[in-house]
């Protein structure tokens, strides 16, 4: 049946709900946006009364920066109203977006009212950032469950780019093909298909490969500053880098994923470095000192007053525990290559070289380029969603497909192999084929094709040519950049 979404609903009022009823409000949707009924109140209150969180959530959403809302008069698109007595609000609801806290359990619970009141026809999605899809709508009937998926939208929804979108073997295939359409030339979005598995993409690769650095890093005795002016702008990703990251996410968030990862993939080899020792020591002590990140004012970066007044961020120290004034980073491999405009020949250099950093380089590239080789086809089907989850979800100029062709295929297999870093097969199958890069490209070098492990063949790659409609969020994409120097995905909020 043709799906259309003129009505909205989004259920959780905090950063992330918020942010989507802005999102879809500035496209013109008529968004209800809900939450609980502030405590203490009855059914029968004032609804200004009984709909205070909600109402605090909005107010709040509009002092954001960078700006959530495209233009004030959006917000009149934007309808308020608690869980408890306005459900029957969504009766004529096209969409629902569920953006409630990260429990198994209370999603649940709100399926099963929201079956109740829904249409037959209405899209339900929830915005969970690592949960089992299929769990959460699990036992409620085929009618439900066809029109359930995930859309895993990235913090703040109206600047980065990437949207996951997550089926489960129930969901219709004509609603994932309306979802991937309105999500693309509606919503302005990259739509990135991941199967139902722990933590889909993005969260996947952010917390492996964020942790395989941080683990890398107290090994060789590296500085926080140290790792930040390696693994930021030098190799193509945000300003963030690693640490500074981390403060941006929450360090108990970031500590609850990992941790919550571990069991969750008994069939993967890598999660071996989420149990690492003396990371496990130092997020448990920062954590018990209350150091949090940018939330708590402290986390590996403190803001510290210089003698004339300025702000200075001060970096902990991985082994005192003391906040030290910043330190000028030097490195020959970073001052000899620095300056090499393109990124892929930038990070070939750097990891050929031979000092700290250009050793530290290289053994995180090995791990993160094979580690991707075995996410296809487990956690997506294309090596294109992998690179395009890292370029639209986080900002790095270059998917991990990307690097790995700019650096040598086939030289670094070996290599990667003979330092512990084993390399999935298909990757060895496509070099015994004769074929030395994982994208085809024409004679003037521009991409048309992929290759494919299912069909051990390359894969024609056509050019997304439909004009966009809302090109504003793209182009204002850089705003996000200035103000935070990241592209960081939301951990869950809302109802709680």
């Amino acid at each position: 049946m043709p799906y259309k979404i003129r009505k909205a609903a989004v259920i959780g009022s905090g950063t992330m709900g918020g942010g989507i009823a802005a999102l879809l409000s500035g496209v013109g949707v008529e968004t209800l946006l809900l939450d609980i009924p502030a405590k203490g109140t009855q059914p029968g209150d004032a609804p200004a009364k009984r709909n205070a969180i909600v109402a605090e959530g909005l107010k709040r959403l509009q002092s954001l920066r960078p700006a959530q809302v495209f233009n004030a008069p959006d917000l009149d698109l934007i309808k308020i109203g608690n869980i408890d007595d306005d459900l029957g609000q969504l009766a004529d609801a096209d969409w629902v977006i569920e953006v409630v806290v990260e429990r198994l359990d209370i999603k649940r619970s709100l399926m099963a009212r929201l079956a109740e009141v829904v249409a037959p026809n209405t899209i339900i999605s929830t915005n969970t950032s690592g949960l089992p899809i299929h769990a959460i709508a699990e036992g409620m009937g085929h009618e439900f469950t066809r029109r359930f998926l995930g859309t895993h939208f990235f913090n703040p929804p109206r600047y980065l780019h990437l949207l996951e979108v997550i089926p489960h073997p129930d969901t219709d295939p004509e609603i994932i093909a309306f979802l991937t359409k309105f999500g693309t030339e509606m919503l302005g979005k990259g739509v990135v298909i991941c199967k139902d598995e722990p933590n889909f993409i993005g969260n996947r690769f952010m917390t492996m490969v964020g942790m395989q650095t941080v683990n890398a890093a107290l090994d060789g005795g590296f500085t926080v500053d140290e790792i930040d002016t390696i693994t930021g702008p030098l190799i193509g990703r945000p300003k963030t880098a690693t640490f500074r990251l981390n403060d941006l996410v929450g360090i108990d968030i970031a500590t609850h994923v990992a941790r919550n990862l571990y069991p969750s993939i008994p069939d993967d080899p890598a999660r071996t470095i989420l149990e690492h020792v003396g990371t496990t020591a130092l997020f448990d002590k920062i954590m018990a000192n209350g150091w949090l990140g940018n939330k708590s004012g402290q986390g590996f970066y403190k803001m510290v007053k210089g003698a004339g007044g300025e702000k200075e961020f001060w970096s902990l120290n991985l082994q005192t525990f003391e906040y030290e004034a910043p330190q000028k980073v030097r490195f020959d491999s970073v001052g000899k290559h620095r300056k090499v405009e393109n990124t892929g020949e930038r990070i070939k250099a750097l990891i050929n070289e031979a000092d700290r950093a250009a050793e530290f380089l290289w053994q995180h590239h090995a791990f993160y380029l094979a580690y991707a080789s075995h996410r296809v086809p487990e956690i997506t089907d294309t090596i294109v969603n992998i690179d395009n989850a890292q370029k639209w979800g986080f900002s790095h100029e270059l998917g991990p497909f990307e690097i790995w062709d700019a650096i040598g295929v086939a030289d670094t297999v070996p290599k990667f192999e003979a330092a512990g870093y084993p390399v999935a097969a298909w990757v060895k199958t496509m070099l015994a084929q004769g074929n030395t890069s994982f994208y085809q490209r024409d004679a003037n070098g521009v991409v048309i094709g992929y290759y494919s492990p299912q069909t051990a063949a390359y894969v024609a790659l056509v050019p997304d040519k439909r004009e966009i409609k809302i090109s504003r969020l793209r182009a204002t994409g850089k705003e996000i950049a200035a103000n935070s120097g990241a592209s960081i995905l939301d951990m869950g909020d809302g109802v709680a």
